[in-house]
């Protein structure tokens, strides 16, 4: 079966584009490789998504998943292996073709790759400072990093917490110059040269050991360590950045006709759930003025 379009990745993003997709009158199917709800299935809570004073993540994907089967959106979990210039998507199991392609495949944070890293995963240890920040106010908290998104994190962090100590590997920083100025001049921010050993705990992230054997009391650890795009699979189409994001015009769509982009595959400045929805609204609707012309 040939669709009008085929929606890569069951997140947010992808999920409201399907759901406009097939309100305005045409086919659609969405493919996911893992599960449904993408990254924000890691937030324990979100309290910035306008409706809800608190919602967990996986809740949140849930409830977006009802709607989208109550459309009688089908979606395959298969993981796609291959998308070519002529609209067609391969799975180890299958070949797709649509009119329009619109990829939705998210990112997922860079990890240190520490086994205490993922016992306190959501414990503790969060990845977004926007979406978690509001749950350590007035407390000790760990931002580790030294780029661009640490220093943000610090940035958004600082009010809000009792203490901040910004703990890098190096003592020189690869964020902007202005940024670091700004940080150097926040009084509830100390700088701390190290590297992560191990998280401690209970049930919960009270510290951090350093490989020197020194030891960073908090209650909240936030790492900045980057994020890696789902993208690799689409290297041979030459719509991707040197980070690995996929680059469109202000219609989401990018260098190949037909094929479009949306949500945290994009290289932008604020990753926030109801930024992704408004790109996945936006990208279904031109494509629905599209097929009217």
């Amino acid at each position: 079966m040939k669709y009008d379009v085929i929606v890569v990745g069951c997140g947010v993003a992808g999920m409201t584009a399907a759901i406009y997709l097939k309100r305005s009158g045409l086919s659609c199917m969405i493919l996911e490789g893992k599960m449904p709800g993408g990254q924000v299935v890691e937030n324990d809570k979100i309290e910035n998504y306008p409706g809800f004073v608190s919602i967990s993540g996986s809740d949140l994907a849930l409830s977006i998943l009802k709607q989208v089967k109550e459309q009688g959106i089908p979606i395959c979990y298969e993981m796609v292996e291959e998308v070519t210039k002529d609209k067609k998507v391969r799975t180890a199991k299958k070949e797709y073709q649509a009119n329009y392609i619109i990829l939705a495949t998210g990112r997922k944070p860079r990890m240190l790759g520490l086994e205490s890293e993922e016992k306190y995963r959501n414990k503790g240890i969060s990845y977004c400072a926007v979406c978690d920040g509001s749950l350590y106010k007035k407390k000790d908290v760990v931002v580790v990093g030294g780029g661009d998104s640490a220093l943000e994190m610090v940035l958004y962090l600082s009010p809000l917490v009792k203490h901040l100590t910004l703990l890098h590997r190096r003592d020189t920083y690869r964020a902007k110059d202005t940024t670091i100025e700004k940080i150097k001049n926040l009084k509830n921010v100390s700088f701390v040269t190290g590297e992560v050993k191990e998280f401690t705990g209970e049930d919960q992230l009270n510290g951090i050991l350093l490989k020197d054997g020194k030891k960073l009391s908090c209650e909240g650890a936030f790492l900045g360590i980057g994020q890696i795009p789902n993208t690799s699979f689409l290297s041979s189409l030459g719509i991707l950045d040197e980070e690995g994001y996929i680059k469109v015009d202000k219609d989401y769509e990018t260098a190949i006709n037909g094929i479009y982009a949306i949500g945290d595959c994009l290289k932008k400045e604020y990753y926030q759930i109801v930024i992704a929805m408004g790109e996945a609204a936006s990208c279904a609707l031109t494509i629905r003025r599209c097929f009217d012309e």
